[in-house]
């Protein structure tokens, strides 16, 4: 590749951190090529709450305005395709794609990770919709309405503290897997939360929310059913990196520095890949401050020094 193609800054993976890094790295005018894959984490969701200025938009519509903003800065460019490998250093990243070959001095991974649910009829398709992760991201617009919490583990609890607490004064708690602790009845039962230990073997959605049967045949109906899926890495190159991980509640995510910096010098991360929270307003804070970093270091990369990995 010749000299005039190599690009500033690669970035891999196009939602809501990746394009606002490529925003920080485009009014510097800097030469950044973004790669996506149109498959943002929260497409199944018909909105996103707690956005200032978009709040309550859908999330396709949010993207869909950032890659308008970039537009403006012609040294940005956005690729709707995914990057299968990635390989090289510092000044000399070689990533690989359907269309060909990629060079660049720095590369920021925001490719995010992907949701994998437990195999429970009905769950996949009310994803997003009543099948929930997250409270302040889908409470607000059920609160007062009966709720649910599908358990997985010791992280059901807590969840069921914040549903009770500020959400709602009807929830149950349906014990699905995993050990949710030895104080669990104890805690239901002083929250006033309705502990079920039967697992869940159907969802069915209902006008406003879902139907929920349990093994012992109980039925629940439910406005929002909270649950922790598993989580992987979205790209899986990602694993093949030599990055060090963090072992989070529902699957790794990557251990970064000051600044976003990983392990490899010239690899910056951003956005759901660095946090096991899958919020928004986060990956875009993510992505300014990555995005100002990455171009920094082009100037004074002895600044920007990977994270040590032990």
């Amino acid at each position: 590749m010749q000299e005039a193609d190599l690009k500033d800054v690669a970035i891999i993976g196009g939602s809501f951190a990746g394009l606002t890094a490529a925003l920080q790295l485009g009014r510097a005018s800097r030469k950044v090529a973004v790669f996506d894959t149109g498959r943002p984490r929260n497409a199944a969701s018909p909105a996103a709450h707690g956005v200032p200025g978009w709040d309550g938009r859908a999330p396709g519509d949010i993207l869909s305005a950032i890659r308008g903003d970039l537009a403006a800065y012609p040294t940005v460019s956005v690729h709707d395709r995914a990057v299968t490998g990635l390989s090289g250093e510092a000044d000399a990243f070689r990533l690989t794609t359907a269309a060909g070959e990629v060079m660049a001095r720095r590369v920021i991974l925001a490719c995010g990770v992907t949701d994998r649910l437990p195999d429970i009829p009905g769950l996949a398709e009310g994803w997003g919709t009543w099948a929930l992760h997250c409270p302040y991201c889908h409470g607000y617009e059920i609160k007062g309405q009966p709720l649910s919490i599908l358990g997985r583990g010791p992280m059901a609890l807590h969840m069921a503290r914040m549903l009770r607490t500020d959400w709602s004064q009807d929830v149950s708690l349906i014990a699905h897997e995993g050990d949710l602790g030895p104080d669990a009845d104890a805690e239901t039962a002083a929250l006033g939360v309705s502990l079920h230990r039967s697992p869940l073997i159907r969802a069915e959605p209902r006008k406003g929310g879902a139907r929920l049967t349990l093994a012992d045949g109980t039925v629940l109906q439910t406005a929002g059913l909270f649950l922790h899926a598993d989580t992987a890495f979205a790209a899986p190159f990602v694993a093949d990196l030599g990055l060090a991980t963090l072992a989070g509640p529902t699957g790794p995510y990557l251990k970064t520095g000051a600044f976003n910096v990983t392990g490899r010098a010239g690899i910056f991360a951003a956005g759901d890949i660095i946090r096991p929270a899958g919020i928004v307003t986060p990956a875009l804070a993510d992505g300014a401050i990555t995005g100002t970093a990455a171009h920094q270091s082009l100037i004074w990369p002895d600044r920007f020094p990977p994270i040590m990995e032990t």
